[in-house]
């Protein structure tokens, strides 16, 4: 995993070489988790994708921000109340929501190249992954945020423990990226290099700040929302 030479080769992988270099990648994440449960002494790993969370007395959400542990085993950024379930040994399950909504843009069902790896369990509210979670809720490594919780009232229910543990392990190993990883971050510096170009156009054309801004969104193709960070633009005005 950390062999040099595997790194330079797949920082050079093409983007059809995703589906060989991902089914690499979750056997390293699943080495992990299982070393990760064996510390803390946990039997499963449950790792919330995230909810909405709303603005107080109104019905705007924040922009929604998917759990970095969920991301890290799923191709999927816009899937919030999912669940990624993992108990060594076994498959992965993915629990993905996928609700009736009028208003909102619902996601599309699970596609593509990376769903052969999962047992995906669609549900149409929150709570319905309640029966698909393993049990008990006592021998469960959950790590996401206090929103996530589900059956809490019952007082038996799967809230976020994110047991230290588990948590300092994978974190620490997060920093060694995967031959995956390392393709997706290729991938991803190819826009960022487009985007700081139109950024440095748009500068040496006299514009705005904000002109700026909107040049460097537009070039790469994503919201202020859609960003791994905010743009800094500071004119020396």
């Amino acid at each position: 995993m950390n062999n040099p030479a595997a790194s330079r080769e797949s920082a050079d992988a093409l983007p059809g070489d995703l589906d060989t270099l991902y089914a690499t990648h979750l056997q390293i994440l699943a080495r992990r988790a299982d070393e990760a449960l064996a510390r803390g002494g946990f039997d499963h790993l449950l790792v919330p994708s995230g909810s909405l969370h709303y603005q107080a007395f109104d019905d705007r959400d924040y922009p929604y921000a998917v759990n970095p542990q969920f991301k890290a085993w799923l191709p999927l950024t816009r899937v919030p109340d999912s669940w990624l379930v993992y108990t060594p040994g076994q498959r992965p399950k993915l629990i993905f929501l996928q609700p009736f909504d009028y208003w909102h843009v619902v996601p599309d069902a699970p596609n593509g190249w990376w769903v052969e790896h999962f047992d995906i369990h669609i549900i149409r509210k929150p709570e319905q992954a309640l029966a698909l979670l393993p049990g008990p809720a006592a021998r469960c490594a959950i790590l996401g945020e206090p929103q996530s919780a589900l059956g809490a009232a019952s007082g038996e229910g799967y809230v976020p423990n994110n047991p230290e543990a588990v948590i300092n392990y994978l974190e620490y190993h997060r920093s060694y990226k995967t031959a995956y990883e390392i393709a997706l971050m290729r991938q991803a510096q190819r826009l960022a290099v487009r985007g700081h170009r139109a950024a440095e156009a748009a500068f040496r054309e006299g514009r705005s700040e904000f002109g700026i801004h909107m040049a460097y969104c537009a070039a790469v193709g994503q919201d202020a929302n859609d960003l791994p960070y905010g743009n800094i633009i500071a004119l020396d005005e």
